[in-house]
């Protein structure tokens, strides 16, 4: 009960930061002139939008199951693997991070995978995505030195320095040491607390999961998922830019750049990555010219519509698989008798 409380407590607190930043990003703007903006959009290119970025959805379903199908305890069907991504989005809109446990849950139950194997494949997955993010954050930096290094510098640097960047980083820095101290505690009562072989198995476990990358046979298809994820995700923001009439020249350069803010605001830990979104894309953006009351018409506008169909698809998802699980274990029993 306190566990439940406690957790309920700090994703709370996760989604009060997340209205704060909404606040901040939307403080001092027009909201007519705004929603004058969304009226006038060309939602046929929002669609198309939507379109690419739920095919970036079933591409990293795709890679999860070749991820999956090297650990050894059989493959998912790309149809309950791509329910279970969906599912996972969906967790992500109400706790973060929650999404990856999520959906190992759905394909444990699907197909009785173990979990724990399961979360070492998405923690590979995640650090992948990182090393991507990285080459991607990279390329921009380099197409556009001049512009994008300005903005990283004011925006990063130096909000780290003053006395609000030192106490953020004081406050980190106190965190980390607790964090060590526990650590470093339960090392050293390792055998009175009776977790050490439980947590060396949960190690193996994980890095069985972390390592089914280096054991899958075709890893030239999963270096080529992995970048047209990306590139999906990179001409849904594009097609988008050309859905308002304030963006609508921005080009292939300025989407990469949109991508690289976009992604680092969905790193922060509030749900479905609200409010930071709207400030880190509406900000980056300013850079091209764009006011701040058009950068957050478009992140509104990009933000709202894959939200809205991440509750759509996931909630059908989440629909189907229940109906679905009872017939395959009429079935099994069925083929027992």
């Amino acid at each position: 009960m306190k566990k439940l409380i406690a957790n309920s407590f700090k994703y709370f607190i996760l989604l009060i930061i997340g209205i704060v930043l909404l606040f901040f990003a939307f403080k001092d703007q027009d909201l007519n002139l705004l929603l004058e903006d969304l009226k006038k959009a060309q939602y046929k290119w929002v669609f198309a939008s939507i379109f690419f970025a739920n095919l970036a959805h079933l591409l990293r379903a795709y890679r999860w199951r070749m991820m999956i199908s090297s650990l050894g305890h059989g493959t998912p069907t790309l149809m309950n693997t791509f329910y279970a991504v969906l599912i996972g989005y969906l967790a992500n809109l109400a706790f973060p991070r929650m999404g990856e446990v999520s959906r190992c849950g759905v394909i444990n139950k699907t197909d009785k995978i173990p979990i724990v194997k399961l979360i070492g494949t998405v923690v590979a997955e995640r650090l992948i995505d990182l090393l991507m993010l990285g080459i991607i954050t990279f390329l921009a930096v380099i197409l556009q030195f001049g512009l994008l290094s300005d903005f990283l510098y004011n925006n990063l640097l130096i909000k780290l320095s003053g006395s609000t960047g030192q106490f953020t980083l004081l406050v980190f820095a106190f965190c980390m040491m607790i964090l060590t101290l526990i650590l470093f505690y339960i090392f050293k009562n390792r055998e009175k607390m009776g977790i050490w072989v439980r947590f060396h198995n949960f190690y193996l476990d994980i890095r069985s999961g972390i390592l089914s990358v280096t054991s899958m046979e075709n890893k030239a298809g999963f270096i080529i998922y992995s970048i047209l994820i990306w590139i999906m995700y990179g001409l849904s923001i594009y097609l988008c830019f050309i859905a308002l009439k304030a963006t609508s020249g921005l080009g292939a350069l300025e989407a990469l750049s949109t991508l690289v803010f976009s992604s680092l605001a969905m790193i922060a830990p509030v749900q479905g990555g609200i409010g930071a979104f709207h400030w880190m894309v509406s900000e980056g953006l300013t850079i091209y010219g764009i006011d701040k009351s058009n950068g957050l018409a478009f992140a509104l506008l990009l933000h709202s519509s894959q939200t809205l169909i991440i509750l759509i698809t996931g909630s059908i998802s989440l629909i189907l698989l229940f109906i679905s699980s009872p017939k395959k274990i009429s079935n099994e029993q069925a083929g027992n008798y």
